[in-house]
């Protein structure tokens, strides 16, 4: 076990299995106070009711840096007022265990697209998977050489269409493939200087990837 402190920034998705099936869910922790309690949005079934009950022991899992967090809890009262939400004991505890930097998740949605910085200009771009230490992205032209730094401006897919985290990289490799009459070109990066900010975008993206992939909802 760790330290006690979450350490976390409220609003943060989280990962939350019930003890009793293993059934998990993505959640959001909206605040907690050291010592007192946790507080997170409501996990919900498809039908869109309430899957926890007080009493039930869950865990709460989350990534920070390369590293995995988890800890065992129990609800402690379900509210409704001034919306649903759901209040945790505060952990005793904090396991962590390290991740593999180079761990990489699949870009699925097909509206994770890339801008990247091209003498001013923005180039469409399409990104094949993502990991803390960089990604692979995939265009018809070639988009820079090895050694080549670059910045790419990535969509949160928040409500503000326009909100992007800046990812300053650097590529590591490049290949060709043909595909019919046209050439498609692979590129690794890797990511340098990455904020804090962007950081917690690339955390929660492989969360939820990893949630996904485990039968979240």
């Amino acid at each position: 076990m760790t330290n006690r402190d979450l350490n976390l920034m409220v609003g943060v998705g989280l990962q939350l299995e019930k003890s009793c099936n293993g059934m998990r869910y993505l959640v959001e922790l909206l605040g907690y106070s050291v010592g007192e309690g946790v507080i997170i949005s409501a996990p919900l079934e498809r039908d869109k009711r309430l899957s926890l009950a007080p009493g039930e022991e869950v865990t709460i899992r989350y990534l920070g840096g390369v590293s995995q967090y988890a800890f065992r809890s129990r609800v402690t009262h379900i509210s409704t007022e001034p919306y649903l939400h759901v209040h945790l004991e505060y952990p005793g505890g904090i396991e962590a265990t390290m991740t593999r930097r180079a761990v990489r998740m699949p870009v699925r949605e097909s509206v994770i697209r890339l801008a990247m910085d091209d003498e001013g200009s923005k180039l469409p771009v399409e990104m094949k998977n993502i990991s803390f230490g960089g990604a692979s992205l995939i265009a018809p032209v070639k988009l820079a050489t090895r050694g080549e730094r670059f910045s790419i401006d990535m969509p949160t897919l928040s409500a503000d269409l326009e909100k992007a985290v800046i990812l300053p990289c650097v590529v590591r490799y490049v290949s060709a493939q043909r595909e019919g009459e046209a050439s498609i070109y692979h590129h690794g990066v890797e990511f340098i200087d990455v904020d804090g900010i962007a950081r917690d975008f690339i955390g929660r993206y492989l969360e939820h990837r990893s949630a996904a992939s485990l039968g979240g909802a």
